[in-house]
């Protein structure tokens, strides 16, 4: 395998691990029926902030590859 695999390897990895990380934090109100220290997930505007960071992402990497490739 060349360095240019490698690289994609560990960052298709990397992606696919943190896809299924789970995030939480502690409200103003517990959501488990009263457990204070209950673990809530975040889960409010979360998914448009995702999509436009995956956006932006997919965007990027379209101008350097057509920048790389002018043809």
């Amino acid at each position: 395998m060349n360095g240019g695999m490698k690289k994609r390897i560990v960052l298709t990895s990397l992606f696919l691990i943190a896809n299924v990380a789970v995030l939480f934090a502690q409200g103003a109100l517990p959501c488990n029926d009263g457990d204070i220290d209950a673990a809530c997930p975040i889960d409010s505007w979360v998914i448009v902030l995702a999509a436009g960071a995956l956006l932006l992402t997919i965007l990027h990497l379209y101008r350097a590859r057509k920048a790389e490739n002018p043809a």
